[in-house]
């Protein structure tokens, strides 16, 4: 009965996605639990209000950041640097994505990111799918190895109880999804044919006397430059999250009270985000009204309505056969750990919210006993979530791409990010393991 009422939840969401996008798998999926509820009379599950917490907040305070100006100077220095070395951009795209996303916290940071990859591929000769790929993954991939998004409050507040921190989330994940990257960008180093040479593409490189000349004066003395007030919002955001890192990794520097217990990492990372945002709009001073209408912000918003839309119908599902699926995972986990990670990794492919993920499938990890550490590893399974392009990101990439390189295949099976995406799990995973066995 749980197969069949899955299915039909997850028939659902999709149905919904495909009528109306993101507000069509919010409305579907969250409408569902009224036929968990009322049809099948299944008490409803928690939401994950720790988590809407922080993709609020965190996207607030950098919505305040981006209406300084913020975001435009991360961006800026990026695009420099990828212009700067143009034949090394399936290296440098990524790894740049990778950083911008881990800092912010999400992902939506990447879309303006997206057009100057394009442009510095094409202008250079190199095939664009190539580093849109890989940078797709990677802006993902970099939300899980981020210590302000939600996705990764969530697994540290869940395995709290059984001691998980964020440093020690941080110990195991950060290398992981590094050499993650790297290994994705150097499968998409030889992705596809040369733009030449390959008869499939809508049209080749653009002439060379319409190329921006390349080298360090391509994009470094074009456009206005940021000013000093967008500078120091960024500094300041950073400020924060090294702040955020500091108190995670050492237990001793958490305010300690009369009771006897510490700052939790999650309030402690709530109540410094918010002081953040009020000193970036002290310093940064953007215009009133435009950190509310941000797209960091409406990013957020739309990210906290999915995360409930998603996760609400399958905790009440879980709940109402919660001893059947214990069962079922203690046999899993009894033959091998790495069947709950292949779990983890299906859903990751097909559910859009990595923090409804692990709303879903950690607490039954834990119940099971696995400790922090392995639970930290089971979840970089969640970085199939590029396999299939449904994701905002890989469409823009598509959209962009007017080589027509980038593409959703002919099959969806053979998209341009299913091989790269795979590979990042499989690395992710196997390193992330390694490092359990280290820390």
């Amino acid at each position: 009965m749980l197969i069949i009422e899955f299915l039909a939840v997850f028939g659902l969401m999709v149905y919904g996605s495909k009528l109306g996008g993101p507000a069509g798998l919010i409305a579907f999926g969250g409408g569902t639990t009224a036929l968990l509820v009322f049809g099948l009379q299944q008490k409803p599950g928690d939401l994950p209000v720790a988590a809407m917490e922080v993709i609020l907040i965190v996207t607030f305070a950098a919505g305040a950041m981006e209406a300084s100006g913020g975001t435009g100077y991360l961006l800026e220095l990026a695009t420099r640097i990828l212009r700067r070395h143009p034949s090394r951009i399936t290296f440098l795209a990524p790894l740049l994505t990778l950083v911008l996303c881990a800092l912010a916290g999400t992902g939506n940071i990447f879309f303006p990111f997206i057009p100057v990859i394009y442009e510095t591929a094409r202008a250079n000769g190199i095939r664009p799918e190539r580093p849109l790929a890989a940078s797709v993954v990677a802006s993902q991939m970099a939300v899980v190895a981020s210590p302000v998004s939600a996705s990764v409050l969530t697994v540290v507040a869940l395995t709290t109880p059984v001691g998980g921190s964020l440093g020690g989330y941080l110990l195991i994940t950060v290398p992981a999804i590094l050499i993650g990257v790297v290994a994705v960008a150097a499968v998409c180093v030889r992705k596809g044919e040369d733009l030449p040479g390959d008869p499939v593409l809508r049209d080749g490189p653009e002439p060379a006397e319409s190329r921006p000349a390349p080298g360090p004066d391509n994009g470094d003395r074009s456009g206005p430059r940021s000013g000093a007030r967008a500078k120091a919002s960024v500094w300041i955001f950073l400020a924060g999250v090294t702040a955020i890192v500091v108190l995670g990794i050492f237990d001793g520097l958490p305010p300690a009270f009369p009771d006897g217990s510490r700052l939790a990492s999650t309030d402690a990372l709530l109540i410094i985000e918010f002081a953040v945002a009020a000193l970036i709009l002290a310093v940064g001073r953007p215009a009133g009204g435009s950190v509310m209408n941000s797209s960091t912000l409406r990013g957020g918003l739309t990210a906290t309505l999915v995360l409930v839309a998603v996760s609400w119908p399958y905790t009440t599902l879980i709940n109402a056969h919660l001893s059947g699926i214990n069962r079922t995972i203690d046999a899993m986990l009894t033959t091998w750990v790495g069947l709950f990670v292949l779990l983890i990794a299906v859903a990751g492919a097909i559910i859009a919210s990595q923090t409804a993920i692990a709303n879903i499938f950690l607490p039954l990890g834990i119940a099971a006993g696995l400790s922090a550490p392995v639970i930290a590893a089971c979840y970089m399974g969640v970085t199939t979530n590029t396999c299939l392009p449904f994701n905002g990101a890989a469409q823009m990439a598509i959209q962009v791409d007017k080589t027509g390189s980038t593409g959703n295949g002919r099959h969806l099976v053979d998209n341009s990010f299913m091989v790269p995406a795979l590979t990042g799990f499989v690395v992710t995973a196997a390193v992330a393991f390694a490092m359990t066995a280290i820390t």
